[in-house]
Formats: C-alpha cells, sequence, structure tokens
C-alpha cells in the first residue's frame, strides 16, 4: 500500500504544479511618422514663426528631449527635464524672457522658479545659455526651428 501512496503523492504534486506560461515583453515601436503633404507642410510653414508655435516646441522638447546635434558642446538634452504639468508654464516663461507675450503671461511668472530650477542650470537664468555650451533661448528663431523650417521647406522643392 505504501507503494502506490507516494506513487499517488507523486502524481498528486505532479498535477499541481503551476503551468508555466512563457511570457514576451511587448517591444515599444516608434510609430512610423505620417507621410507629409504639402497643404500640411504649407500649414505648418504659415505657423513655424508665432509664439504658439514656439511655445508648443518647447513643450515638445521638455517633454521628448531632443537628439538634434545644433552644434553645442552638449549634444542633445534629455527628455523629461520637468514636470510634464509644468512644462507648458515654462514654456510660457522662457517666451517672457525673450521680450514677447506668451499665450499666458500670468502662468508664466509663476513658472520663473521652475525654469530656474530645471533649466536655468544650463540655459542662464536670464535664458542666455552658457559659453556656447548650451543654446541661448532668447535668440530670434531657435535652432530646432530653423531646422524644421528647412526641412519642410526641402519637403516642398521635391
Amino acid at each position: 500500500m505504501s507503494k502506490y501512496f507516494f506513487l499517488v503523492l507523486i502524481l498528486i504534486f505532479y498535477g499541481c504544479e503551476k503551468e508555466q506560461v512563457e511570457t514576451t515583453k511587448t517591444l515599444h515601436v516608434k510609430p512610423k511618422p505620417k507621410a507629409l503633404h504639402v497643404k500640411d507642410i504649407k500649414a505648418e510653414l504659415s505657423k513655424i514663426h508665432t509664439t504658439a508655435y514656439l511655445e508648443k516646441y518647447i513643450v515638445k522638447i521638455i517633454n521628448e528631449g531632443s537628439k538634434q546635434n545644433l552644434g553645442f558642446a552638449t549634444k542633445t538634452m534629455d527628455a523629461n527635464m520637468a514636470h510634464e504639468m509644468d512644462a507648458k508654464n515654462i514654456a510660457r516663461y522662457i517666451i517672457t524672457l525673450r521680450g514677447e507675450k506668451s499665450s499666458d503671461d500670468e502662468s508664466a511668472k509663476k513658472a520663473q522658479i521652475f525654469y530656474t530650477s530645471n533649466c536655468g542650470g544650463c540655459h542662464g537664468n536670464d535664458g542666455k545659455g552658457l559659453n556656447k555650451t548650451f543654446p541661448d533661448l532668447r535668440i530670434k528663431n531657435l535652432l530646432g526651428i530653423e531646422l524644421r523650417e528647412e526641412f519642410l521647406k526641402s519637403k516642398l522643392r521635391d
């Protein structure tokens, strides 16, 4: 009887083992950019020098970073340099550093401390950049926007 008892125990334990299911992690693949159409290019070019475009561009850089080499000693900027909720107001503050009116100057004033603590270390509290190591945020056309404009114009020529 003890022979069968151990055999039954082994079968019970064997049957109780959890089935291991292999799981694979999903890869985060960046979606292909949608094709640019002439009307979309012209529409973007018509807005490229507006304050609204500049604010959106700055928010995008704060949230997503920049991998463009703009000719500075520091070649890239990491993503998430400030909390996502603060990025819009920091962008507005940068607009005011340029001597321009932002979409909400009241919020821009409140963002000065966020700019100083998140951006000022590299771009300077006045936005002038530091010794050509980091870009001056007060120049008329930010270099990233100039590159985007050239890219869009080249697409129209193609």
